[in-house]
């Protein structure tokens, strides 16, 4: 068993044995040198197919790492402020009566009702 250096692994586990193990390869390396060797590396009946398959992929990660700077700079701007807790949004709003007023109120109904019965 070989020796584990720790990091990462960028090697293939295989040779590239199919026209997406080729794209694959090819999207994984970082210099542009490189990848154009890859592409050269392929064999002639595969190149296209290769080539479509990196095309379509650039697209896809350039869409995705979009995606992921405009959440970072989401996450980096300042949250909306929340709300002041003197200002509340209950629908009711009932007015305290006096006492006065309810005793005045009651004193009339009784009334009514008293003179009823005479």
């Amino acid at each position: 068993m070989p020796p584990h250096h720790g990091g990462m692994n960028t090697q293939a586990p295989h040779p590239p044995r199919s026209p997406r193990d080729y794209a694959a390869a090819i999207l994984a390396e970082p210099m542009r040198e490189r990848r154009a060797q890859l592409l050269e590396a392929c064999p002639a009946h595969w190149r296209s197919t290769v080539r479509e398959h990196v095309e379509s992929a650039f697209g896809k990660i350039a869409a995705y790492r979009q995606h992921q700077a405009s959440r970072a700079q989401l996450a980096r701007e300042k949250p909306p402020a929340a709300p002041r807790r003197e200002a509340t949004n209950r629908a009711n709003h009932h007015k305290k009566s006096t006492p006065e007023v309810g005793n005045q109120h009651l004193a009339e109904l009784r009334a009514s009702i008293n003179m009823g019965a005479v």
